[in-house]
């Protein structure tokens, strides 16, 4: 009977600041990385519209210092110009447990991406299929840093951490957190920085404003209290989270909540085309 992990999970943490955006999760050992994707999603307010992967960094892996360096690593990935053969360039990651859902509302964005995030020597196993235990007691991954990867065109990073154990349960858990939600699509870090100076602002200009409108009105994880005041250092809802973590619960909440966002999505289009005036 193996105990439960409590991971720690960071939203960019060397980027996202004032506040930090963390979340940490009980987790049961035998649970498989789908459920953790979709505790993930609950846990920091996301919308399941994208794509994900979980990752083990290569250390040895340096990204491109440059455009012209990541014009030419594409090139060659893409077999573009010839040159050096991508299977000797060295992989990002090590190690890829993959999204088993083939379309998502935005799976074709994230399909573009992708191809930059597979390696010849990257081997990948499908979430739905790939055990916790399997990865965290794996001698080979020991020490490797670990990333839970949302949105690969708003790449929305999450470096998981291991801080120890805890009583077996069936369900994830929410055991704590800090900082409100991101808002979904809204243009990766400087999107969000924009987005949080604009309720910053005594005097806001016409875009700050938009933004504004954006989140309240069209995001698809966005609330129409803003993020106002102190509202954006705030986790909330933890106890409604884990209630809807609940092995009897969590399916028919992600079936509600799809047709929660069909409905969101028509009142988003009622807002946009009445602001255009159409």
């Amino acid at each position: 009977m193996r105990p439960n992990y409590i991971i720690k999970c960071h939203l960019h943490p060397d980027h996202i600041n004032n506040p930090a955006v963390i979340r940490t999760l009980s987790c049961p050992a035998d649970g498989d990385f789908y459920t953790m994707h979709l505790a993930l999603q609950l846990a920091f307010g996301w919308a399941t519209t994208h794509s994900f992967d979980f990752a083990v960094l290569n250390p040895s892996y340096s990204p491109p210092t440059d455009v012209m360096q990541m014009v030419d690593r594409l090139g060659r990935q893409h077999g573009v110009g010839g040159g050096v053969n991508p299977a000797l360039e060295p992989p990002e990651y090590l190690f890829r447990i993959t999204d088993p859902v083939v379309r998502t509302q935005f799976s074709g964005i994230d399909r573009m991406h992708e191809g930059q995030r597979q390696h010849p020597h990257t081997k990948e196993k499908g979430a739905d299929a790939y055990k916790l235990h399997q990865l965290f007691e794996d001698a080979k991954w020991q020490g490797k840093k670990l990333v839970y990867t949302y949105d690969f065109g708003d790449n929305w990073e999450h470096f998981l951490t291991v801080e120890g154990r805890c009583d077996r349960t069936r369900d994830f858990q929410v055991l704590s957190g800090t900082g409100h939600y991101v808002a979904e699509d809204v243009g990766s870090i400087p999107g969000w920085e924009n987005l949080k100076a604009a309720y910053q602002a005594r005097n806001p200009t016409s875009e700050q404003k938009e933004r504004r409108g954006w989140f309240e009105n069209m995001s698809s994880n966005g609330n129409q209290r803003g993020l106002a005041g102190d509202r954006v250092n705030l986790f909330e809802n933890k106890d409604e989270i884990n209630r809807n973590l609940r092995y009897e619960n969590i399916c028919d909440y992600f079936e509600r909540h799809a047709d929660e966002h069909e409905n969101k999505s028509a009142a988003r289009l009622k807002w946009l085309t009445g602001k255009r005036g159409c």
